[in-house]
């Protein structure tokens, strides 16, 4: 542990978010605050494009190219870790990828992936050590750069023990199955999985109740009557918890694949849900072998995802056993103490 304790001063360096809805945001307040229990004088510093202020210790950019300028343009920023770098040599200074770059498929996404491919570049220039929140991540950097892949967590307070009360306060009585899932507006996010899945739940089952959580959701077209759609918009990270903790099965179907990199995830493996997800371009291969905790189904499929969710809807002691898996999963590789000393040690 005395190696891990070597940086006595970490900055964390992100934009300012103004009050935004932000994960890596809460990302960065998490890691502070666990940084701080380890003994590290921790803090993050908010980047407005006017030059970088650390005297001593170690920085780490918690880099999205979107966070830090409109459409992922932000050329400022790798000067100012530059110049960094000339004046204050002696301080480490390290980048969290957590996105790299859009993919390009279209004229649109060759302009912009092409100015945040050099955007990356430079800023790795200005760096001693890189991490990234996926490992499939570090085929995209540029060769010979060594990276080490460290998970993101949960942004949320763990709310296990209110399951019931959650489930009451929702309505939910022993024979109502409860689906959740974060319903995202990004088009990774395959909502017609979703809607099939509780349409083929509700059809089986009976009584079924869909949470659609987080802000910023598209509207659930295409849902049975029989499905009872609960969606409660912007939460207070206590509140969006409690929620989570009444839900039966946790649903994640993304374009892209389930990943280290989504804090949905991990937040439904703290509250030890059975995950269903889809495997993709993303999906690293030791989080596709893990555990049983996670159900996989193809994302080019919708039927084979509703069919997998409905198979579990009807073995209550399997969503028992997975969900038993899920918490093993994240106390064995997930909680905010492991991944604080994984960055201690990388740096």
């Amino acid at each position: 542990m005395a190696e891990l304790m070597s940086f006595a001063s970490v900055s964390l360096l992100y934009r300012d978010r103004a009050g935004r809805i932000d994960g890596i945001g809460d990302y960065c307040d998490r890691l502070e605050s666990e940084l701080r229990a380890e003994g590290v004088d921790a803090k993050t510093i908010a980047w407005r494009g006017r030059g970088i202020e650390v005297s001593e210790g170690a920085v780490i950019v918690q880099y999205n190219p979107f966070s830090f300028g409109r459409r992922g343009f932000a050329p400022r920023l790798p000067i100012d870790m530059m110049l960094l770098r000339r004046r204050r040599p002696h301080v480490l200074r390290a980048v969290m990828v957590h996105e790299a770059f859009v993919p390009i498929d279209s004229f649109k996404t060759l302009i912009m992936g092409l100015w945040q491919r050099l955007q990356l570049r430079a800023l790795l220039l200005t760096v001693n050590v890189v991490m990234v929140t996926t490992s499939s991540w570090i085929r995209l950097l540029p060769s010979g750069r060594k990276a080490t892949a460290i998970p993101v967590g949960s942004n949320l307070p763990d709310r296990r023990d209110c399951r019931e009360q959650s489930r009451r306060a929702l309505g939910v009585d022993d024979a109502t199955l409860v689906l959740a899932s974060f319903g995202s507006d990004h088009p990774s996010f395959l909502l017609d999985f979703v809607v099939a899945a509780a349409n083929g739940v509700a059809e089986q089952h009976g009584a079924v109740k869909l949470l659609c959580l987080g802000a910023g959701t598209r509207p659930m077209e295409g849902l049975e009557p029989r499905v009872e759609l609960y969606r409660p918009g912007r939460q207070t990270h206590d509140g969006l918890a409690m929620d989570l903790s009444a839900a039966d099965i946790f649903l994640s179907p993304l374009s892209d694949g389930l990943s280290t990199r989504r804090t949905t995830l991990m937040a439904a493996l703290q509250h030890g849900l059975p995950v269903v997800g889809t495997e993709g371009s993303r999906t690293e291969p030791e989080l596709r072998g893990e555990s049983g905790a996670i159900e996989w189904t193809s994302a080019k499929d919708a039927d084979e995802f509703a069919a997998v969710v409905a198979r579990l809807a009807r073995d209550a002691s399997e969503l028992r056993s997975r969900g038993m898996e899920a918490r093993a999963l994240y106390e064995r590789s997930f909680t905010w103490e492991r991944i604080a000393h994984r960055i201690l040690a990388a740096l």
